[in-house]
């Protein structure tokens, strides 16, 4: 945006709505600060030119909220914190633990860059968004930065009102344009996506545990009611809300995957060559080990190996079902946070 423009918009508007981010759970480090870090950081500045704001709306995620477990409330982040240090304070309140500064994970990573010569800096940026989102306490490089994003907007609003929404698992809508209604896969689609073909048999989580989701039109609706209510008070202080579900309506993994096998067993999947696919009781796991097993042991039935097949033929066939096995348990670690999580939201 030129710098003309910027002024005229920054001249008229009273409301600003930040949904950029983004949301890719491994993402590399260093564009996960740029986009969901130095992006509110941009927008912040910016808002202080608005004469005219009334509020500023942050999309933010209810996994924000890391590894915390139990009853999570509707609380904002504050430069320095972290889910780390609040465990740690809360066991023993006279021991140290370094805080978490988004200036000093940007000049980290920005040393970092200038020090490495050779190909491997996307896997190591991708390993750096990990190791420096277990050691403060949440489960990805996406809430992580998430959460210093919400960090970032805190210490730097002064009088600027400012809404901040965290949408939990966001489905198709309930009602709104029509019931079933969503663009592209979004976080748990691509898993009924796998379900109803058959690739998915079994999963690498807890049976019992909650899972929080809400249909999208109802984010929507409660976006503009949130807006209306804060953008008409202007009160010059920082709300959170919770677009969550389970304290209302819980829904447990276990009872979401029989729902979608009694679906899928009505209305099966008809696959290239005509057939219709018959899919099995989802199984659930605690150890990566025992998923992978049972996925090769899934596979081997479901695709017999004709035995007068030449040696490179086998090996051809045994090396595609290897790649399906281990794309089928990368997806199942980068879920796993999610499988095992025993947060609820109120």
């Amino acid at each position: 945006m030129d710098i003309i423009t910027a002024q005229k918009i920054a001249q008229e508007i009273d409301l600003i709505v930040d949904s950029a981010a983004n949301t890719t759970f491994d993402e590399r480090y260093d564009l996960a600060l740029d986009a969901n870090v130095n992006g509110p950081r941009q927008l912040m500045m910016f808002a202080k030119k608005c004469k005219k704001l009334k509020l500023l709306m942050h999309y933010s995620t209810a996994y924000v909220n890391g590894e915390r477990e139990g009853i999570i409330l509707e609380k904002p982040f504050t430069m320095g914190e972290s889910i780390t240090k609040e465990k740690i304070t809360s066991i023993s309140p006279f021991t140290n633990f370094p805080s978490l500064h988004a200036d000093n994970e940007m000049d980290l990573v920005s040393k970092l860059k200038n020090n490495i010569t050779n190909n491997g800096l996307e896997q190591i940026m991708k390993d750096l968004g990990l190791e420096r989102s277990k050691l403060y306490g949440w489960q990805d490089t996406y809430s992580f930065t998430k959460a210093i994003g919400e960090m970032m907007i805190n210490s730097m609003r002064e009088e600027i009102p400012v809404l901040i929404l965290r949408p939990s698992i966001i489905t198709s809508s309930y009602k709104e344009p029509f019931s079933g209604w969503i663009q592209g896969l979004r976080v748990i689609d691509p898993s009924i996506f796998f379900y109803r073909k058959g690739d998915l048999p079994a999963l690498l989580g807890d049976p019992d545990c909650l899972l929080d989701m809400v249909p999208v039109d109802m984010v929507v609706n409660t976006t503009m009611a949130a807006i209306a209510k804060h953008g008409y008070l202007q009160n010059p202080e920082l709300n959170v809300y919770h677009l969550t579900s389970t304290s209302l309506n819980p829904v447990t993994i276990s009872q979401f995957f029989d729902y979608c096998h009694e679906y899928f067993t009505s209305f099966p999947f008809v696959n290239s060559k005509g057939d219709k696919v018959k899919i099995r009781e989802m199984k659930y796991f605690n150890k990566i080990s025992d998923f992978e097993n049972y996925i090769w042991k899934v596979i081997f039935k479901q695709h017999e190996v004709r035995e007068d097949l030449a040696e490179e033929d086998i090996k051809k066939v045994q090396k595609r079902f290897q790649k399906k096995v281990e794309y089928l348990k990368q997806f199942s670690k980068l879920y796993e946070s999610y499988t095992f999580y025993k947060g609820r939201y109120v």
